[in-house]
């Protein structure tokens, strides 16, 4: 077995609470700053984190999220803020040292002691200083200057974009074509959404490090590794910065993550390095490599690459990189119209039928977000049967934690962009504009690509790829370039993906989730309220009922609520909370279980939204605190790989009607089911008791099952054994029925809504 070697790149954690914050008069962007030393008040600081998590904990402002105290911290947006921290390098003769950011929210300027070392605009891009030549024997101060949210650049519009700007606000009631967030690549959520609140962060919302090496550093290692016939390969793009021309040992070696299998491999290569930056590539077989699966197919394995360079038997520089070996294709499904993409997901030559939900940030204040926190709902999210979370395009590029779990628990990824939501509008086509999408986007690929949970890249949501061709033309070559290992969408919806918001915002019955026919479908759900011990923690006692100014403030969009709840006629607080539950869980399982019976056809579905990114009422399944809605716990029976459902009339139902329903049994797993035993009952009474099998990866018709009702009935029962063991169940709820219809100018809308987002 090949002996590890020591590695010797010295890494320190700049994170933690030796940091200092104060705010300042804001200076105009190009200003030349001297006004550190303006700083009358400097308070504890908490990196990573935001200025609002910091003067929280100093109790400079009451906690935004609950009632309206966000209101009365606006005010932060209006300065510029200073952070600060002591620094001591320690450097040894022929040491290099760099300064690492992965994230600065949004415009910056970073400077140890009085040098600047640069100016940045962007919220994702990673930035990386050398300071070797910097260090002070008595210690130095790494200083950070962030503008205040009030200075973020604005849109400018031509006189036909100003034309026709109030004419859109007036139709959007409201909501302008361009609004100021496009000017941005920062969270857009944070601008204010319909689940979040208008809340602009600034900080530094990421880690920040310090690496020391020799003559050499390792910038980045990207490593391509393909499934092949005849085993597999590996390339390795490795990044070197050099402080000098020099002859090198390259040593690579492989080892499998503890806890999945048991492998090592490596190799040795000499390098000629120039002095600067310069990538090289080195290609390797792993044989019988196992491969990284999503968790309903089998084992996410997982590999750590330990690079070292050396020279004269001295190490200069050693990185570790995880990495996974599998491939990612997309696929015609069956009955696809002209025009249409392909949407069937292929992981490892096998297709996969999505069960996914939408990934909003955790936080409305992401600077605060440990791994824990994505720890806990990600194993919610696995519980569930979600085999996918789409990273959608309003929120982030998340921390590396999120990743990192996501490769370890084999929920798959779709990540887009941060564009988000111009229905009436284009983003900005100035040079500025797409010089910053273009070092944004690169740098998210860069950072996310060895991740192989990523299993999609996509421009972004709900805007028009038509309106804004040049834009996601550059995304789609930026991936290709520094990437080309996995697809590319262009947006979201398009091409036969479809969001299916006439139920909600059309005021549609969920019963028109059974028109729909899409190859794939990203986004839909109801807003449900949280549960009452949630609920009384951002709300004061008195706004708690009725729903009222208190519950708007927090996103409930209460006519449309009404509308669904009214079938059970809610009084009380309680039956408020459940009625919205109720009918949430209702929505969702006719949806998920119409888009399951269409296997393939369509394939996939990804519900809106799992988590929520502060107190709110919204469509989220778990709220802000972790607590699951009935839709959750419904979620674990319809997103179960081997599902059982009842495809019958929705109706209301009373004594004297004929019950009758098709049985259907999919099998998502590639694995034979025979001979099981399947249960159907009626409030208790039995329907049908007989054997199914399920063959691997099918989706069938399995009976009929038909009662006359004799009484007004309350539920349906499904189970499904194999052997002793209970495989699946499920439940229907019977005394839910909305009578409502779609309204002809609502399906119009939607449909016009429709055109507008090609």
């Amino acid at each position: 077995m090949q002996r590890w070697r020591s590695v010797t790149r010295r890494t320190e954690d700049l994170g933690g609470t030796e940091w200092r914050f104060g705010p300042v008069t804001p200076k105009p962007l190009d200003a030349r700053l001297k006004d550190r030393a303006e700083v009358e008040d400097w308070l504890p600081a908490t990196v990573p984190g935001n200025v609002r998590t910091d003067l929280l904990a100093a109790g400079r402002i009451e906690d935004p999220f609950y009632g309206t105290n966000n209101e009365d911290s606006q005010w932060v947006d209006a300065h510029d803020w200073w952070y600060m921290r002591p620094l001591h390098l320690g450097l040894s003769p022929g040491q290099r040292a760099f300064l690492s950011f992965e994230g600065i929210d949004y415009i910056s300027a970073v400077y140890l002691d009085e040098k600047e070392l640069g100016r940045h605009e962007g919220m994702f891009s990673r930035q990386v200083y050398e300071i070797t030549n910097l260090e002070r024997p008595h210690g130095s101060e790494l200083a950070v200057r962030i503008w205040g949210s009030d200075s973020l650049p604005q849109r400018e519009l031509s006189w036909w974009e100003g034309l026709w700007s109030p004419v859109a606000k007036a139709l959007r009631h409201g909501r302008g074509a361009f609004p100021p967030r496009s000017a941005t690549l920062k969270c857009q959520m944070g601008f204010g959404w319909d689940f979040a609140p208008r809340l602009r962060t600034m900080g530094l919302w990421d880690d920040v490090a310090l690496f020391v090496t020799r003559s050499v550093i390792l910038q980045d290692a990207w490593l391509e590794a393909h499934p092949e016939d005849n085993g597999e390969r590996v390339t390795v793009h490795i990044t070197i910065d050099s402080d000098t021309s020099q002859e090198v040992l390259a040593r690579l070696d492989v080892r499998s993550r503890e806890g999945t299998v048991s492998q090592t491999w490596h190799q040795e290569c000499q390098l000629h390095l120039n002095s600067g930056q310069q990538t090289t590539h080195v290609e390797f077989a792993l044989p019988e490599a196992h491969l990284w699966q999503p968790w309903d197919r089998g084992e996410p394995c997982l590999y750590d690459l330990i690079l070292q360079i050396e020279r004269d038997g001295e190490v200069l520089d050693s990185l570790t990189q995880s990495f996974g070996v599998r491939s990612v294709e997309m696929a015609r499904n069956p009955d696809t119209p002209k025009g249409n993409e392909d949407w069937t997901v292929v992981i490892n030559g096998a297709p996969e039928f999505i069960r996914g939900a939408n990934w909003v940030p955790l936080d409305a204040m992401p600077g605060r977000l440990s791994r824990a926190d994505y720890e806990g709902i990600l194993t919610m999210a696995r519980e569930a049967g979600i085999n996918l979370l789409r990273v959608w395009g309003g929120g982030l590029r998340e921390k590396k934690a999120f990743y990192d779990l996501c490769d370890e628990r084999g929920i798959l990824v779709w990540q887009e962009f941060p564009l988000a939501c111009l229905l009436l509008g284009h983003l900005p086509r100035s040079a500025r504009f797409h010089n910053l999408l273009a070092q944004e986007a690169r740098s998210i690929v860069r950072q996310l690509r060895n991740h192989p949970s990523i299993s999609l890249w996509c421009g972004g949501n709900e805007f028009s790829y038509r309106r804004n061709r040049t834009l996601v033309d550059s995304l789609e070559e930026i991936v290709h370039t520094e990437d080309g290992t996995r697809p590319f969408r262009k947006t979201s919806p398009r091409g036969g993906a479809i969001h299916n918001w006439l139920v909600w915002h059309g005021s549609a019955p969920a019963r028109e989730y059974l028109r729909d026919h899409p190859q794939f479908i990203s986004e839909f759900g109801l807003q449900a309220v949280p549960d009452l011990s949630s609920l009384s923690r951002f709300l004061h006692a008195a706004e708690l009922h009725p729903p009222g100014a208190g519950w708007r403030y927090h996103c409930a969009q209460l006519e449309k609520m009404q509308g669904y709840v009214d079938p059970l006629s809610p009084h009380s607080l309680q039956e408020w909370i459940e009625a919205s539950q109720r009918a949430q869980a209702h929505a969702l399982q006719i949806a998920v279980e119409h888009f399951r019976r269409r296997k393939y056809r369509t394939s996939g579905t990804v519900v809106w939204q799992l988590n929520d990114a502060w107190p709110a009422i919204s469509w989220s399944l778990i709220d802000y605190y972790r607590r699951p809605k009935l839709a959750y716990r419904r979620l674990k029976s319809l997103y179960h790989p081997i599902l059982i459902c009842l495809e019958f009339p929705v109706r209301e139902y009373g004594r004297g009607n004929l019950f009758r329903a098709r049985v259907w049994a999919i099998n998502d797993l590639q694995t034979d089911m025979p001979d099981c035993m399947l249960d159907v009952q009626l409030d208790g009474a039995s329907l049908f008791s007989g054997t199914v099998s399920l063959p691997p990866d099918s989706c069938q018709p399995a009976t009929w099952v038909e009662h006359l009702l004799t009484q007004d009935p309350e539920k349906v029962e499904v189970t499904l054994r194999h052997g002793e063991r209970v495989v699946c169940t499920n439940t229907y709820d019977l005394r839910y029925y909305d009578p409502r219809s779609t309204g002809i100018l609502d399906r119009l809308f939607w449909k016009a809504t429709q055109w507008l987002l090609k």
